[in-house]
């Protein structure tokens, strides 16, 4: 089976707050870069770091291998391999998923994901699991939690 990897988001407030951080750099490197009529060294160091954490942002994905989900989140504390077995049921909104399994501290968790990713990821997950996990579709699941 082809390795294939599937980002996400965390909740919406989450993803809010952590870009909301990150774009305010990148105006802070362009405020920098306005100070001073050639290259300045100090606007590229903060216009280095606010790369750093755009691409530490879009670091976040789903790999489904065997019988196990790797979730690799931004933090390394945060990455999990959960079996597969443990889902008890997956919720499928318009903009989001829920995956509910006893291996999550809360019960459950929830990622935002495009439409196009969203539909890849439930069509292999339900090739792998074979009516071993429940996926609902719910048309009034918000992206953040309620």
């Amino acid at each position: 089976m082809k390795k294939r990897v599937y980002h996400w988001q965390p909740e919406l407030s989450t993803t809010i707050i952590y870009w909301s951080c990150t774009f305010g750099i990148l105006f802070l490197s362009l405020i920098l870069m306005l100070e001073h009529t050639r290259p300045y060294l100090v606007s590229n160091i903060v216009l280095g770091v606010f790369f750093f954490f755009a691409l530490l942002g879009l670091n976040r994905y789903f790999i489904l291998k065997d019988d196990q989900l790797i979730i690799h989140a931004l933090l390394p504390i945060r990455r999990k391999k959960i079996k597969v077995q443990t889902i008890e049921a997956i919720f499928v909104g318009p903009k989001s998923i829920k995956i509910i399994s006893s291996e999550f501290k809360e019960g459950s968790q929830l990622y935002i994901m495009t439409k196009k990713t969203k539909v890849a990821f439930i069509s292999q997950i339900e090739t792998m699991l074979l009516d071993h996990v429940l996926i609902h579709e719910d048309p009034n699941q918000k992206a953040g939690k309620q």
